[in-house]
């Protein structure tokens, strides 16, 4: 299913809207949807290009319009600068470049790339949306031509099956387990190491102590009869090896 997603969190500002989607460390979901139209053009230029029997199109320019949704960060007049590059032979190309929503803050500021077939484009865009600087990432479709501009434009709906959600920043911490209160301190020598226990006879000659293994790689230069100081900790009532250091 193609996505869209803004997210609004602080990460300050998209270097060329460029910040990756796994900053993102919590966020408050809604879906939301939008049409675009932007059908008015300005500076377009076209060049025709034929070899090897086939014919390419290479458009540039803006074209202005519309975005209508309920949600206010995309809604209101749209600027689309668009470099289309087009087989009109295969009926097949690529259309790249910057969408703007002036919405009440005027911070939808997005770039994209799409598929251009035979005149509907099935792409994708990344870029900012909203007076907190989120981040907008996902799909977008619609028709394109180099005359007409771009119409039946879709963000989150569409024939396409889009979704799209906005998410906004909460303060939540990641949850942490709590720092082991006890500790087991045993200084002597090494009788039997696995991967899965630690066993050291203190050097007062009292009982052996034994701790699970839960990573071989904190034994891996350790053997018997090696003297050793032994740090474990408790968990879940077992005590576990937390580190080891030859003497």
């Amino acid at each position: 299913m193609k996505r869209i997603i803004l997210i609004a969190t602080a990460l300050g500002a998209l270097a060329a809207t460029g910040a990756a989607v796994a900053n993102l460390k919590s966020g408050d979901v809604n879906a939301v949807s939008a049409t675009l139209s932007a059908t008015t053009p300005a500076n377009v230029q076209t060049r025709t290009y034929t070899c090897e029997g086939q014919t390419f199109e290479v458009t540039t320019g803006r074209w202005t319009g519309t975005a209508t949704s309920t949600t206010a960060d995309l809604s209101g007049p749209v600027d689309l600068h668009v470099k289309s590059v087009y087989n009109t032979t295969k009926k097949l190309g690529w259309v790249s470049g910057k969408l703007k929503i002036r919405a009440a803050d005027n911070r939808t500021n997005a770039s994209f790339s799409a598929v251009n077939t035979d005149g509907r484009l099935d792409g994708w865009v990344r870029g900012s949306a909203g007076h907190r600087d989120g981040i907008l990432f996902g799909s977008v479709s619609g028709s394109f031509s180099k005359t007409g501009g771009l119409t039946d434009g879709a963000l989150g709906t569409g024939t396409g099956a889009n979704a799209a959600v906005i998410a906004k920043h909460l303060s939540c911490k990641p949850e942490r387990s709590p720092r082991p209160s006890v500790h087991l301190l045993v200084r002597g020598s090494v009788e039997s190491v696995s991967a899965t226990s630690l066993a050291v006879k203190p050097k007062d000659g009292s009982a052996t102590q034994t701790c699970a293994v839960t990573d071989s790689r904190k034994v891996a230069r350790v053997q018997a009869g090696d003297q050793v100081e032994m740090t474990c900790v408790q968990v879940s009532g077992t005590w576990t090896l937390a580190k080891v250091r030859k003497k």
